[in-house]
């Protein structure tokens, strides 16, 4: 009796030993599947991407080669005096005619164009470093934004598909009751598929925009990432003046400052040729074409920067007055569902108009959401269209099913 006894408890224990070590592997292979999900937040996205872009490392190189073609111009002038100095206290004749001495116009004229751009050119390169972390941060930030609205917009698909499923059921139940034609089963049936259809697009939709989030951030695209942050409306207390905007983006943007830099060095090649060769000389007229594409250039970049930032600011204010109204027309939309849905089980309304109110809720709940992404995607291009051109590099899917 006793050694049976010890059998059932060893068996008991052998039992629980092994139910317990499945637990644990369980536990274990749980805890697996979860390391291999990347948990972002938009923080967490924006330091990732600065850290592994090359683009960084390759600005931050052009300053260190501009700093070098600086020096080096330097060193040709400062060595080029010396050499002529050296020459006049010696009293030595330059046996070399094709030497160019310091005196000569062709001599000067190198050195000092050489030295503007060298000047520009490290400008340039300064502002480079500045203009590729913007870039890549408005990339990121424009995916981001992107990959949010693409599982919203999925959600929304997916209750819809719910929705439709749930009066599927319902039309079949009064077809099996006699109170309705087979058509009415039927056409729900067609609803159905249309709304699983939408599921799939909306769900390649949001792969896309992964996708192209997981490529700025240098993401294997197989490994599954969740997004921590939500997408949400936080409307802006104060929006800035257009007008000095405007202003500001004049005296800040990059692609402006490389025009002005481009006309000064443009301005003093024709001031120095000028000086030298006749108005109807070949040599006079090609600096001065130079000179006036300099400036045309120059004033349609301004152009173009102050319709880019009265254009986002449009876009800002457009969304920003829409929201609101399309809030309004969800809760419109979700009420006339809910009663359309309370006729048609009464037998007071037919299918049709339930339908009508399903498609209407989807696509106010949709235009919200683009009008959300939209509104999220204006505020980051304004803060910082000042500084960078933002209209064309923007990322991301907000697109409307």
């Amino acid at each position: 009796m006793l050694i049976k006894r010890m059998k059932t408890a060893m068996i008991a224990m052998l039992a629980f030993t092994i139910l317990a070590g499945s637990f644990a592997f369980a536990g274990v292979e749980s805890k697996a599947e979860e390391s291999n999900v990347i948990k972002l937040s938009l923080a967490d996205a924006l330091n990732m991407a600065q850290e592994s872009n090359p683009q960084i490392a390759l600005s931050k190189l052009a300053v260190e080669k501009a700093q070098l073609a600086q020096q080096e111009i330097k060193y040709q002038d400062k060595k080029g005096k010396e050499e002529e100095k050296k020459e006049q206290e010696n009293n030595s004749l330059n046996l070399n005619p094709y030497k160019l001495s310091p005196s000569d116009f062709e001599y000067k004229y190198q050195i000092e164009l050489g030295k503007k751009n060298a000047e520009f050119g490290l400008k340039m390169a300064e502002l480079g470093v500045d203009a590729t972390l913007r870039n890549i941060r408005f990339g990121v930030e424009a995916a981001y934004y992107g990959a949010l609205a693409a599982d919203d917009n999925l959600k929304i698909c997916e209750q819809a598909l719910e929705r439709q499923q749930e009066m599927q059921k319902i039309a079949e139940a009064k077809l099996k009751a006699g109170v309705i034609a087979k058509r009415d089963l039927m056409d729900a049936q067609v609803q159905v598929a249309s709304a699983r259809a939408a599921v799939a697009v909306a769900e390649s939709e949001r792969q896309k925009a992964y996708i192209n989030l997981k490529k700025l951030l240098n993401i294997d695209s197989e490994k599954e990432i969740q997004l921590t942050d939500k997408f949400d409306y936080k409307p802006m207390e104060n929006v800035p003046d257009a007008q000095k905007l405007v202003e500001e983006a004049l005296q800040k943007r990059m692609d402006i400052i490389e025009a002005q830099g481009k006309l000064d060095i443009a301005q003093l090649d024709f001031d120095m040729t000028s000086s030298v060769y006749p108005a109807n000389t070949f040599k006079y007229k090609e600096k001065e074409y130079a000179l006036q594409d300099a400036k045309m250039s120059l004033d349609n970049k301004k152009k173009d920067a102050e319709a880019e930032v009265r254009g986002i600011l449009l876009d800002l204010a457009e969304a920003q007055s829409n929201i609101p109204v399309l809030e309004q027309s969800v809760e419109t939309a979700k009420e006339s569902l809910r009663l359309a849905k309370l006729s048609y089980e009464a037998g007071t309304a037919v299918r049709v108009d339930v339908s009508q109110a399903e498609e209407m809720l989807k696509r106010v709940e949709l235009q919200m959401n683009q009008a959300v992404f939209n509104y999220n995607l204006a505020k980051i291009k304004l803060e910082n269209v000042v500084y960078i051109p933002v209209t064309l590099n923007a990322s991301g899917n907000g697109s409307s099913q």
